[in-house]
């Protein structure tokens, strides 16, 4: 696929969820809506990101070699047929990738078919290869129904929605029945109930979203020295810092807060610790009484480790504190 091409499936076919300060992560998938590599991607990122379908495994990997996106997420192995050979061949022929996740996703394949069709009345069954060779047993009891390759078992749905054949089947999930309107005949076809694929996430060597460990940097200013201001502005900077970048509490390793000398009257790590970062490590200390420095103002240090590679909005300046960073103020507005 051409970039110009990929960048216009970006557009057109991303499930369009944004950042809330337009900072979007791109994760590419082979196959189409309703894919299971969709699961993984959600499982892998719980925050939202626009997941991109992409025809081939080397292509996704192509995607995040060009920049097209940031990363994509290939099956490796499953727990009927083994090694996802394609899978390993596309990783093989890329690299400068770097592993950064990987996601155990349950696979249970429905035999999908158009509203009005019957289980005797299908004479093919299509899916991707892998998913076919799961369902040995299924065909080998239901003779009539011959299996047929697909590029993958989104699009192999996809395709018998479109054509509208009661004749024509596809194993996919049950998800991508109810994407594309398609009635599930009979689940739970695959030859095991524990059936399983492992899926890893790659991203490029060069890029810095394999990083896992970030500090981000905060700052607010406090009407006056009490302690329900201190305790409203503490909240207030905590819950920006963890809307904007999309943090977990068990992704957060350490709070380091600071305060001028004019605020005494509470610790700031009290209102974390009222908000439930109670397993948090938090530390509170005076700032350096500098001349001609922000008076009333309370300046955090957030430590984090990402459970899954990310951009962050990372620096959080609230109040009359953006004038401390006014770079990173309009950057987060923008």
């Amino acid at each position: 696929m051409l970039k110009s091409e990929l960048k216009r499936s970006v557009q057109a076919r991303s499930n369009g969820t944004r950042h809330a300060h337009g900072m979007t992560m791109r994760v590419a998938f082979q196959g189409d809506r309703g894919a299971y590599a969709e699961s993984a991607i959600s499982e892998i990122w719980r925050h939202p990101v626009e997941q991109v379908p992409v025809p081939t495994f080397t292509g996704a990997l192509r995607a995040v070699d060009e920049g097209d996106v940031d990363a994509c997420v290939i099956p490796v192995e499953n727990s009927i047929v083994g090694r996802v050979e394609a899978g390993w061949h596309a990783l093989a022929a890329y690299p400068g990738m770097r592993v950064v996740g990987e996601a155990f996703v349950p696979v249970c394949h429905c035999l999908l078919a158009p509203k009005g069709a019957t289980l005797q009345g299908l004479v093919t069954a299509s899916s991707h290869p892998v998913a076919l060779a799961q369902c040995g047993r299924f065909f080998e009891s239901h003779p009539w129904i011959k299996p047929s390759k697909s590029f993958d078992t989104g699009g192999a749905a996809r395709d018998i929605a479109e054509r509208g054949d009661p004749t024509h089947g596809a194993i996919a999930s049950r998800a991508a029945a109810q994407l594309y309107g398609l009635t599930v005949l009979e689940e739970g076809v695959q030859d095991r109930r524990d059936n399983h694929t492992r899926f890893v996430a790659v991203v490029p060597q060069k890029s810095r979203l394999w990083r896992r460990t970030h500090a981000i940097r905060g700052a607010i200013s406090i009407e006056e020295n009490h302690p329900d201001h201190i305790a409203e502005a503490t909240r207030e900077l905590l819950e920006r810092i963890v809307e904007r970048n999309w943090l977990e509490i068990e992704e957060v390793v350490s709070v380091l807060f600071t305060v001028t000398p004019d605020l005494s009257a509470a610790f700031p790590a009290l209102a974390a610790r009222e908000m439930g970062w109670v397993d948090v490590p938090l530390l509170c200390a005076s700032e350096i009484p500098v001349p001609g420095s922000l008076p009333r103002c309370l300046r955090i240090l957030v430590q984090v480790e990402l459970r899954a590679p990310r951009p962050l909005d990372t620096h959080v300046y609230l109040r009359d504190a953006v004038a401390l960073r006014p770079d990173v103020t309009d950057r987060a507005h923008s």
